[in-house]
C-alpha cells in the first residue's frame, strides 16, 4: 500500500523517503564495514619463518601483524634519523654541513680579516701622505692630515 501526503502544491511519498533513509543507512553500512574490513586486516597475525634451505631446519619465527610492520619500521626511521643527526653534529662530520667549520678556522678567519683591515688602513693612510708629499712639493699648502681630514 502507498500512502501519498499532499500538503499543499508538495507532494510527499512514503515509499520514497523510505527509499532515502534506506540507501543512506546502507551506505553508512558500508562505509562502517569498509572501516571495520581494513582494521581486521591490520590486526591480521602472519608468521614470518626463516628456514634453513638445506635441512629445512627453523631458524626463526615471529608473528606479525601490519600494525607491528608499520610501528616497527617507523620507530627504525625516527632512531635512524636521530642517529644521523647526531653523528654530523658532534662529531667532525659538521664541517662538510655547509655553514658550519672548525673552531680553529673561524678564529684565524677572525684574524686574518683584523689584518686586511689594517692593511687597508695603512695603505689609506700612505696614499694620503704621498697625495700631501706631492701638493706641497708642487708649492701647495697640504690637502689632508694624516687621519684624512682637510687642513686650513
Amino acid at each position: 500500500m502507498v500512502t501519498i501526503l499532499i500538503f499543499g502544491n508538495i507532494k510527499f511519498g512514503l515509499i520514497s523517503f523510505a527509499t532515502i533513509l534506506i540507501k543512506s543507512l546502507l551506505e553508512k553500512h558500508r562505509v562502517e564495514s569498509k572501516r571495520k574490513k581494513f582494521i581486521q586486516k591490520l590486526k591480521y597475525k602472519l608468521r614470518l619463518v626463516i628456514i634453513n634451505d638445506e635441512n629445512f631446519e627453523e631458524k626463526i619465527s615471529f608473528k606479525l601483524t601490519p600494525i607491528n610492520v608499520f610501528v616497527g619500521l617507523s620507530s627504525f626511521i625516527v632512531l635512524f634519523t636521530i642517529l644521523i643527526v647526531l653523528l654530523v653534529f658532534y662529531t667532525p662530520f659538521r664541517e662538510f654541513v655547509p655553514g658550519y667549520s672548525d673552531t680553529e678556522t673561524k678564529r684565524k678567519v677572525i684574524q686574518l680579516e683584523y689584518k686586511v683591515d689594517s692593511l687597508k688602513d695603512a695603505v689609506r693612510m700612505k696614499n694620503l701622505f704621498m697625495k700631501n708629499e706631492e701638493n706641497i712639493l708642487s708649492g701647495g699648502k697640504g690637502l689632508y692630515d694624516t687621519a684624512g681630514r682637510e687642513s686650513h
